[in-house]
């Protein structure tokens, strides 16, 4: 059986490391002897040379040398040129992934084939799939990408006897800085959520020591540093960094342009000078928190990951916002490597039972979450500009998939084409995303009704990349897909307004839940389900939602909107009590309100499960609404009055009296009508799809 391993392909630097036949993850030494290798190429070599030979050559200065990156993968513009050729991010990754190969062979004495490579957790779709192309072009089968953090979490809380915990891996490497709320329980290590930025890491620190101390020698001596005297500087402010790890102050000495300068850099003056990226690492500790919905004292501890995390500033912030030393036993340089070996271990163990070879004490389950939220290109709501709307947002567990309907009016697509431009990011700024590709599916059918339903699916795999298919609905037929380069005026065509075309009118939506005490437990459970049902089945890029709860009082949880992680979390924060515990309101003054001015199709979905106590005054406001246009769908269960449901309903077809089980598929059933019926409902299609409902 071919050796499997597990590699921190790094910024700064990386490591490889296997489980050995006793199930203990070690790390395997480079040729040098070393457990780290300097993530450094000399191009100029054939081969290149990889590691500790590169980085002296780069730290006199010379030409040829490939650094740093790591923090170009998905750039597709990123090259390094070299004697005529030219070396891409990929390639000089693959570099290293293949001299790490190398060591690990040769000290296992047999061939390396299959490998599990850790990215950090903020790594989007391109940089992802260049990791595993990287690995590929090393001669490596790549198992799966794995997140830095989970990696280091997994090397933690692998062992024997480790009580469940919550815990915050700050992960704060040589390029890149991630953070990830872990939970660790007795079957299973479940990430909860997960942040970082990718630009941030302990570079950024050397770097306000190297502009610190070439502007104290110009004030000084009003000389530059140049040439050997700034690349030698380049490589100590690291030195620097890491002796004031251990002491107080530092002493440098500079030479440049026959000028010798002594100064002294305190840490306190180092912290003062890196307070700011500090402060960038926190904001985003308080984002997964915020996330998460967890608070400090909630966490049992935080693992320090990553070389620079021996700054005393990080472990001081730790220590002081859990209330006690970071979490020892696992060496920061080393977990990550090490956690990414176990991973390998296990899938190498689960691909071939018969043959137990690891025998790893404590073996978990390991449930990533996404770290990107996943969205296309829509119009918003009036069709005077592009925005975002996200599909499938951050933090859901992988692998997942999500389908959702998009109308498309067959007469006005080109040569019956669906064009999707797939994003990823949190905001709906068209500008502020992540371009993963031009998704052009083909093969379209007519339909009578000039109009088609297209259900399109985006996934995750385990590694955190992207699939996306599609069907058209009618006929259940898969489209044929092409992918194709993204157009040089991406994102700036969607800074510009859409061109008018005909297209289905828009719809604005709002679900109003009756929240009194009668539905706490099990019903608000089962209406949230329904309610993120009803969402999956509503074409966002032609239709914009809301959320409302009332019972003594009303109040507008999302205001509509086509961002679907917006809904998403309306839906989820829905809670008893916080606007009472009765039935003294009604929502349909609100509805007016949002509903009454605006343009297209409008429509408000009300949930109620008991008996309101002003129920002719909620008739006369549910009138007022229909007069403004407002279609009315009722949906009662449970003590709901179904006269008072037919009463305030726009007719008896968009009435709905059922029972808590079938709730989920009276949400889905009304969404569908409403999707295939370009925004408006057909009654005759209606009636059909209620009496098929009435046996389920």
């Amino acid at each position: 059986m071919a050796n499997v391993v597990g590699i921190d392909l790094g910024t700064t630097f990386s490591a490889v490391a296997t489980v050995d036949q006793n199930g203990r993850a070690v790390i395997i030494p480079n040729d040098l002897g070393q457990p780290l290798t300097p993530s450094v190429v000399d191009l100029r070599f054939d081969p290149p040379v990889v590691g500790a030979e590169a980085k002296e050559r780069q730290a006199a200065g010379d030409a040829g040398i490939g650094a740093f990156f790591k923090r170009d993968m998905g750039d597709q513009h990123a090259v390094f040129l070299e004697h005529g050729r030219q070396y891409t991010p990929v390639d000089l990754s693959a570099l290293v992934l293949a001299y790490l190969k190398g060591c690990a062979e040769a000290y296992l004495g047999a061939p390396v084939t299959d490998a599990v490579i850790t990215v950090p957790a903020y790594f989007n779709n391109r940089q992802r799939q260049d990791t595993i192309q990287a690995g590929r072009q090393a001669g490596l089968n790549v198992l799966r990408i794995i997140s830095e953090p989970t990696a280091a979490a997994l090397a933690y809380g692998i062992r024997p006897g480790l009580k469940p915990a919550t815990v915050l891996v700050y992960d704060l490497g040589g390029g890149t800085f991630d953070i990830s709320l872990v939970e660790i329980g007795p079957d299973a290590l479940r990430v909860i959520a997960t942040a970082g930025d990718h630009y941030l890491g302990g570079k950024d620190w050397d770097d306000r020591i190297l502009r610190y101390l070439a502007a104290e020698f110009e004030r000084q001596y009003g000389l530059d540093l140049i040439g050997n005297q700034f690349d030698d500087l380049l490589v100590r402010a690291e030195q620097i960094k890491m002796a004031l790890s251990e002491r107080s102050s530092v002493r440098v000495a500079l030479d440049s342009q026959g000028q010798r300068g002594v100064f002294e850099i305190t840490r306190d003056l180092f912290e003062e000078l890196t307070r700011d990226l500090m402060a960038r690492t926190e904001q985003l500790v308080e984002s997964v928190l915020d996330d998460a919905g967890v608070s400090w004292a909630q966490i049992s501890g935080m693992l320090l990951v990553g070389g620079s995390t021996r700054m005393p500033m990080v472990r001081e912030y730790a220590a002081r916002m859990i209330g006690h030393p970071p979490l020892a036993g696992i060496d920061p340089d080393q977990a990550v490597a090490l956690g990414a070996a176990i991973q390998a271990a296990m899938d190498s163990t689960e691909r071939q039972p018969a043959e137990p070879v690891y025998l790893l004490g404590g073996q978990r389950a390991t449930i990533d979450v996404i770290s990107n939220s996943l969205g296309l290109i829509v119009e918003n709501a009036d069709r005077s500009a592009y925005v975002n709307s996200i599909i499938i947002h951050k933090n859901q567990p992988i692998p997942c998939r999500q389908t959702r309907p998009y109308q498309l009016l067959v007469g006005q697509s080109r040569h019956g084409q669906l064009e999707v431009f797939m994003t990823q990011g949190e905001v709906t700024d068209p500008t502020g995303c992540a371009y993963l590709g031009k998704y052009v599916f083909s093969g379209i059918p007519r339909s009578r009704l000039g109009r088609v339903v297209i259900d399109v699916t985006y996934a995750y795999d385990q590694n955190g990349v992207v699939d996306v298919s599609a069907v058209e609905r009618e006929t259940g037929k898969p489209l044929q897909l092409t992918i194709e380069p993204l157009p040089a005026d991406v994102p700036a065509r969607f800074t510009r307004p859409p061109e008018p075309v005909a297209a289905a009118a828009h719809m604005t939506l709002y679900m109003a839940f009756d929240l009194s005490g009668s539905m706490s437990g099990g019903p608000l459970r089962e209406a949230r389900q329904a309610a993120h049902e009803f969402v999956r089945q509503i074409d966002l890029a032609n239709a914009s939602l809301g959320v409302i709860e009332f019972s003594d009082r009303v109040k507008t949880t999302v205001e509509a909107t086509q961002n679907g992680k917006e809904i998403a979390r309306g839906i989820d924060h829905l809670s008893i009590g916080r606007t009472g515990w009765s039935n003294q309101a009604h929502p349909f003054d609100a509805l007016y309100k949002h509903l009454s001015d605006l343009g297209g199709n409008r429509y408000a979905l009300v949930l109620t499960d008991g008996i309101w106590l002003y129920q002719q005054e909620a008739i006369q406001a549910a009138r007022r609404c229909r007069k403004a246009g407002i279609e009315i769908i009722a949906v009662g269960f449970g003590k709901a009055d179904q006269h008072f449901l037919a009463s305030i309903s726009s007719s008896d077809t968009l009435s709905f009296f059922t029972t808590l089980n079938a709730l989920t598929e009276t949400f889905s059933t009304i969404a569908q009508e409403l999707t295939e019926g370009g925004g408006l409902i057909d009654p005759e299609s209606m009636r059909r799809r209620k009496s098929l409902l009435a046996r389920f």
